[in-house]
């Protein structure tokens, strides 16, 4: 009785571990991009069929990322470090996308450098630049970036924009049901 008592606690504290690490949030995109703002006021814009995991405290600001993202990542001093399948980002305060797929990563920077780490080494990157790294053709490439990202987070853009609208528009509507409802009920307002 007192192994199988002993078996279920360990069991219990296994399962606790597990589910400890697995806590920290994270989202999930369907078929549209969506606006994620973390707890340090670094936003990141998660491309469609992309999963982002983040934990931000006081020491560190760590995302895993699978898919592809744009980052504005806000300036505090605790470095801002991007893991992927295939290597990892780390930066200050900047904004750039990172893209990966099951073989390759890809990150450009809009403004200011990151660092690019793989099992190849690591490169910087600065504003305008873009590094490619392949795990089949092992290859990690600096060029030009192409800020092909700008497809997808100018329509993530265009999106808000409209949504915006659309709840002036309702809200306006709102406010003219609210004041006939107020003359109604002889309300002032």
């Amino acid at each position: 009785m007192l192994k199988q008592s002993f078996f279920i606690a360990f069991i219990n504290v296994c399962l606790m571990a597990v589910c400890l690490s697995c806590s920290a949030p994270s989202v999930r995109t369907g078929d549209k991009a969506q606006l994620v703002k973390l707890s340090d006021g670094s936003q990141v814009v998660l491309n469609q069929h992309s999963v982002l995991q983040y934990e931000i405290n006081d020491e560190h600001r760590d995302v895993t990322l699978q898919g592809d993202a744009f980052f504005k990542v806000n300036k505090t001093g605790i470095p801002f470090k991007v893991h992927t399948a295939h290597g990892s980002v780390t930066v200050l305060g900047t904004s750039f996308a990172v893209a990966t797929t099951e073989e390759s990563l890809a990150v450009e920077v809009d403004e200011g450098e990151v660092e690019v780490e793989t099992v190849q080494g690591s490169k910087r990157v600065k504003r305008r630049e873009r590094v490619f790294y392949s795990d089949v053709k092992k290859l990690f490439k600096k060029g030009h970036a192409e800020f092909k990202h700008h497809i997808w987070t100018d329509e993530f853009k265009d999106d808000m924009r409209a949504l915006g609208k659309e709840i002036e528009r309702g809200g306006k509507k709102v406010g003219k049901e609210l004041k006939r409802l107020g003359r109604d009920l002889n309300i002032k307002m």
